[in-house]
């Protein structure tokens, strides 16, 4: 399945409304989005993973990649209402280790004005 990314505003951020699967096919598609937001200056990013079905082990390093790219421009990347079986992988891969991850959107935003 392809991916749509969908960028939005909130307090001290943006959302990125991810919808498909984040895996190998996607990943210039992830990358470029992510990038766009970063050089342009916004230090705090909240992946919304709520309408994400699949994460394959390419997808899992885009993400450790990208929370490392936002740490070294003294940011922070949140992850927002994973699906089960995707909140699994995250496990597994010890994910939230790296990336905080949230169950609704209000939370993710406080995460960032406490990190700020």
């Amino acid at each position: 399945m392809s991916m749509i990314t969908k960028e939005r505003s909130v307090p001290n951020g943006v959302v990125l409304d991810i919808t498909g699967d984040l895996t190998y096919a996607n990943r210039e598609k992830f990358k470029t989005a992510v990038e766009k937001i970063r050089q342009r200056g916004d230090r705090y990013l909240i992946l919304n993973m709520a309408d994400v079905r699949f994460v394959d082990s390419s997808g899992l390093g885009l993400l450790a990649l990208v929370s490392q790219n936002f740490k070294l421009s003294q940011g922070q990347v949140s992850m927002l209402k994973p699906q089960s079986y995707v909140r699994e992988i995250m496990v597994l891969a010890n994910i939230q280790k790296l990336i905080p991850v949230y169950d609704n959107e209000q939370e993710a935003v406080s995460g960032f004005k406490q990190a700020a």
